[in-house]
């Protein structure tokens, strides 16, 4: 191999790398903002959910529930019951490869996992505990804390709510983008505040 061949296959590699990585660095950013998006779509649900709550009438305490319940898809990590992924059925969604994992959810029919299990058995008894140091023990997520909401009257037939969270940047060079490595998200449109507003007919039921 002469001197010149070397050369030029050294910078055939050298460029080949640097359009993998630019590539990769196309492909992970457009998933991150996909992934905010779909969150921001999310707190916005969670705002509507608790707008709807807070409109039949139900107390702050019922709305914060509903409202963290709804959020349930931007949590994170299942904090509290544990998930013990290497026992019993729990074995194979565990430790199978993704592909193995991906075919065996296409021909089951409804995918399920531990997690499922337990969440859907969990979330009627965390949205009817009675007092605010039973909610944990219930039911809690890795990113709950981060998750905020308020509500304000917008008259007297009219209830607004708005939530924030603080969502980390998950996927790699997400810093090639953005210089922390978290974004704070906001439910709605700026135009309105970030408030969802629903009319307010408790008294409706009331009467």
């Amino acid at each position: 191999m002469t001197d010149r061949t070397a050369s030029r296959s050294g910078q055939a590699i050298l460029e080949s790398l640097l359009i993998i990585v630019l590539i990769a660095l196309i492909f992970f950013g457009v998933l991150q903002v996909a992934q905010l998006y779909a969150s921001q779509a999310i707190l916005t649900y969670a705002a509507a959910a608790g707008a709807r709550a807070r409109a039949v009438g139900f107390n702050r305490f019922m709305v914060h529930k509903v409202v963290h319940a709804a959020a349930i898809p931007t949590a994170g990590a299942l904090r509290n019951p544990q998930v013990q992924r290497g026992a019993g059925g729990a074995v194979f969604w565990g430790t199978a490869s993704p592909g193995r994992a991906w075919a065996v959810a296409l021909h089951s029919g409804e995918p399920r996992s531990p997690q499922y299990e337990i969440e859907r058995s969990r979330i009627p008894l965390y949205l009817g505990t009675r007092w605010w140091n039973e909610m944990d023990a219930v039911l809690d997520y890795e990113r709950w804390p981060d998750l905020r909401w308020n509500d304000a009257a917008a008259g007297d037939f009219l209830v607004r709510v708005r939530t924030r969270q603080d969502v980390p940047l998950v996927y790699p060079f997400a810093r090639a983008f953005y210089a922390a490595d978290r974004v704070t998200l906001r439910s709605g449109e700026p135009a309105e505040h970030h408030y969802i507003t629903r009319e307010y007919h408790a008294r409706l039921y009331l009467e």
